[in-house]
């Protein structure tokens, strides 16, 4: 009797999730996509706007060795620059991150399978960078100018 009701629960719970699945895939059309492109050693321009909430972000990796994308929301009133310099310095960038939103790593000339959703915040500022390095004495790539910030609307 206990097999027969464990396989009628594990039945309507299937059910249950076929019946949601199309409202999951309308909400995930519907939701606002910014496609990261990378080459070596820089993003493709991201676009000139990207509005607040939520968010879907995807990554291309279109350069010769692997790239990543790693997301973060910046601390308050930190800038490019500094960032920048701090790394040079031996910082690393999450020192500069508030909030780390997540990372999408794609080998050459691939595309990883995941996305990022994310609920952008109106006025906070996000950095879009990669880190890897080709060789432990190479420079990040973020020093090599893979690296991007932007403002949602």
């Amino acid at each position: 009797m206990r097999a027969m009701v464990g396989v009628l629960f594990v039945a309507v719970g299937f059910l249950c999730l076929s019946l949601l699945q199309p409202a999951y895939a309308d909400r995930a059309r519907s939701t606002p996509h910014v496609d990261v492109v990378g080459n070596d050693y820089a993003f493709n321009p991201l676009p000139k706007r990207i509005k607040q909430g939520t968010t879907i972000f995807t990554f291309a990796n279109h350069g010769k060795v692997p790239h990543e994308l790693a997301l973060g929301r910046l601390k308050k009133g930190t800038t490019i620059d500094e960032i920048i310099a701090g790394v040079k310095a031996g910082g690393r960038p999450r020192d500069y991150i508030e909030r780390s939103v997540g990372v999408l790593v794609a080998g050459p000339g691939s595309s990883p399978e995941g996305k990022l959703l994310v609920d952008l915040q109106k006025g906070e500022t996000y950095l879009v960078f990669c880190n890897f390095k080709d060789t432990p004495e190479a420079p990040a790539h973020i020093l090599l100018g893979m690296y991007s910030v932007f403002r949602p609307e």
